[in-house]
């Protein structure tokens, strides 16, 4: 069981991300423009992709609920943390510098690619494991 200390990371994270939010939107159109405000919210959203992604291979899981090695199962934890990684960082970029009309499309396309390629990645060490 989780005590209430570990909820407190998650909470701030969150509370940051609805600051910076509302802090963006407070000062459009007056400061920045709407364009310059959609950019930096979907940058953020592409930030927290990276957050979370990072976090993958540091997370635990007991011996005991492994189906596989535990090296074969960090190794897929770490390829799917880079895998993803990278796809919030495209996301980001995406989000600053493609045209305003097809950044989420973009973005969002790197970013389930990533997806994909860690899962097919994670899938695999699944059926290794089944298998031998």
């Amino acid at each position: 069981m989780k005590s209430a200390a570990s909820f407190g990371r998650p909470l701030l994270g969150a509370a940051l991300i609805l600051a910076v939010s509302g802090a963006i939107t407070w000062a459009s159109p007056e400061y920045i423009s709407d364009e310059l405000k959609r950019r930096l919210i979907a940058a953020m959203l592409g930030a927290v992709v990276v957050m979370y992604a990072n976090a993958i291979p540091k997370t635990l899981t007991a011996l005991a609920q492994l189906r596989c090695s535990p090296e074969r199962e960090q190794a897929a934890r770490r390829f799917a943390g880079w895998s993803l990684v990278l796809g919030g960082v495209g996301y980001m970029l995406a989000a600053l510098l493609a045209p305003l009309g097809v950044m989420h499309l973009v973005g969002g396309g790197l970013l389930a690619l990533a997806l994909v390629v860690a899962t097919l990645r994670c899938l695999g060490v699944g059926a290794r494991a089944a298998r031998g």
